[in-house]
C-alpha cells in the first residue's frame, strides 16, 4: 500500500528510480558506478534546496513582494515587479524556489484587482514569470542545477562565469522590459492591495538559515569543501522534528530521496 501511495504522490521519482533499475541490467553494477554520481553537485543543491525552502517557510522572500509592491501605482509597475522578482531572485535561490514563492504569491495580488485588469494580466505575466525565472537564472551558478554542474566541470571561478553569462541576462532583461511596455501599453492606474502575514517570523531561525546560505556560497566559491555545508545543514535538519522540516525542499529534483519520503510518508 505504502509503494502504490508513493507511486501516487511522486511520480516522477517512481518512474526514474524504476529506469534506473532497468538501465542495471543494461550497464551491470561494477565499481565505477560510484565515479558516475557527481556528489559535489548533489550536495551543494541539498544544501541550497533545504536552506531556501527554510527562508521560504519563514516568510521572507513573501515579505519582500510585498515591500516592492507597497510602491506599485500602474500596471507596468506591477508587471514589472511581479516579473522582475522572478528574473533577479532566480540568480541566488533557484528557479525552482522562485516560481514556487512568487507564482501563488501574483494570483493573490492580481485577485485584488479589478476583474477586467485581472483577466488581461494573470495568464501573461505567470507565464512570462516562468521564462524570466529561467532567463534570471542562467546568470549565477547558483540559479540552476545545469549552471552549477558546468562551473564545477568548467573549473571556472564565479567572476568569469557571470561574465560568460552577462551578456545574455542583459539582453533578456531589455525583452522582458519591451515586452511588459506592450503588455502595458494604454495601462490604467490601479490599487494594489493584500493581507500582512499573520504570523511573525522565526528571527533566530532566519538568522540561522542566513548563516548557512553563506556557507553554501563559500562553497560554491570553492573557499570551504562541500562537505562543510551538507553536514552543517543535515546535522540542522536532523536537530528538528520531522514535521518542522521544510516542506518540499525539492520541487522536482529528489536529491535525498530517503529525506524526502521519510517527510512525507513517516517510517514504512
Amino acid at each position: 500500500m505504502t509503494v502504490k501511495r508513493i507511486f501516487q504522490k511522486e511520480p516522477v521519482l517512481s518512474i526514474a528510480t524504476c529506469l534506473a533499475l532497468i538501465s542495471a541490467f543494461i550497464v551491470h553494477p561494477d565499481t565505477e558506478y560510484f565515479s558516475y554520481i557527481d556528489f559535489r553537485t548533489l550536495a551543494i543543491l541539498f544544501s541550497l534546496m533545504t536552506v531556501m525552502a527554510g527562508l521560504r517557510g519563514q516568510g521572507v522572500f513573501d515579505r519582500l513582494g510585498h515591500t516592492l509592491l507597497s510602491h506599485t501605482r500602474t500596471t507596468l509597475q506591477l508587471t514589472t515587479v511581479l516579473v522582475g522578482l522572478c528574473f533577479f531572485s532566480s540568480m541566488l535561490i533557484t528557479n525552482d524556489v522562485s516560481l514556487l514563492t512568487f507564482v501563488p504569491f501574483t494570483f493573490v495580488v492580481l485577485n485584488s484587482l479589478d476583474a477586467s485588469v485581472r483577466s488581461k494580466l494573470l495568464l501573461p505575466i505567470v507565464c512570462m514569470q516562468t521564462i524570466a525565472a529561467n532567463l534570471g537564472s542562467m546568470l549565477t551558478p547558483l540559479g540552476n542545477p545545469q549552471n552549477l554542474y558546468l562551473y564545477g566541470k568548467s573549473g571556472m571561478d564565479m567572476g568569469s562565469f557571470v561574465l560568460l553569462m552577462l551578456p545574455y541576462s542583459v539582453i533578456s532583461l531589455v525583452l522582458l522590459a519591451i515586452w511588459a511596455m506592450w503588455l502595458c501599453c494604454g495601462g490604467s492606474s490601479i490599487a494594489v492591495t493584500h493581507s500582512e502575514a499573520t504570523s511573525g517570523p522565526d528571527k533566530k531561525l532566519i538568522a540561522l538559515y542566513g548563516i548557512l546560505f553563506v556557507v553554501c556560497l563559500l562553497v560554491v566559491l570553492r573557499v570551504l569543501p562541500y562537505g562543510v555545508a551538507f553536514a552543517a545543514v543535515l546535522m540542522h535538519l536532523l536537530s528538528r522534528p520531522p514535521h518542522s522540516w521544510p516542506r518540499r525542499l525539492f520541487p522536482d529534483s529528489y536529491l535525498c530521496s530517503p529525506v524526502h519520503l521519510y517527510r512525507e510518508f513517516g517510517p514504512y
